[in-house]
């Protein structure tokens, strides 16, 4: 499947890594190591003692993200009802969710590789705007067509484009060079990763079963998830942790 999304390789530049961990280019070749059950453990291990500071990131997240709908909802009050206002809506809010969700990302990414962490740091990527935000379009419309080719195409894409987020700030890459580097370190371990998503997704819906008190846990868990994930497979640059 993956041979129909295939292009050309990116010309990416060298990104001084952390010791220990993956770096682009080995990321790209398939040359890291993945185990779901040691991924789920190592990042259960690094919640203690942050969670706190992740629940306040998060809280810091969806405060935003609220201002920001109810805004959008009152000048669209005021706007003929249309699809276009609806589309300038989402874009808007995509917009701004997309530094916030690359933000938490880069906070869960700290956390794997020991360097400090503060809630604040959800705001960091704002500075990358604009060119999330044109990521974030593209990649939708590549799953959204990927869906409506039997759904199969759009569920592989789901999937490969996971790393894509972090990889634009953590190694100041193009859209395209994002997208293309996730995909290609993705689908070396497609399968195994496609799994832990199901396993993340199954540990966060049990820990709603109890009055969503398990979320405490597993939520910041889940954030610290994705940056074990991204620091195996690509590493960390120095400008992250700087």
């Amino acid at each position: 499947m993956s041979s129909i999304y295939e292009t050309p390789e990116s010309d990416v530049s060298r990104q001084p890594e952390r010791d220990g961990h993956g770096s682009l280019e080995k990321g790209i070749a398939g040359e890291y190591i993945f185990s779901i059950g040691e991924t789920l453990s190592e990042a259960w291990e690094k919640t203690r003692g942050a969670k706190w500071t992740l629940h306040l990131a998060m809280a810091i997240y969806f405060i935003i993200y609220l201002i920001a709908m109810l805004v959008l909802m009152a000048v669209s009050f005021f706007l003929p009802s249309s699809v276009f206002v609806a589309l300038a809506t989402q874009l808007v809010l995509m917009a701004i969710s997309t530094p916030l969700w690359a933000g938490l990302f880069i906070i869960g990414l700290r956390r794997a590789v020991d360097a400090p962490i503060e809630a604040g740091q959800v705001l960091s990527c704002f500075r990358y705007t604009l060119p999330l935000f044109v990521l974030s379009v593209v990649m939708t419309i590549l799953m959204m067509l990927g869906f409506f080719l039997l759904i199969l195409p759009g569920i592989y894409l789901a999937t490969a484009y996971i790393l894509a987020v972090p990889l634009m700030v953590d190694k100041n890459l193009g859209f395209w060079q994002a997208l293309e580097a996730s995909r290609k370190a993705v689908t070396r371990r497609w399968f195994s990763i496609f799994g832990l998503m199901l396993v993340l997704m199954l540990i966060n819906f049990v820990a709603m079963i109890p009055l969503g008190l398990g979320l405490i846990w597993s939520a910041p868990m889940s954030i610290i998830v994705f940056g074990v994930l991204y620091r195996n497979v690509f590493g960390c640059s120095s400008q992250t942790v700087a």
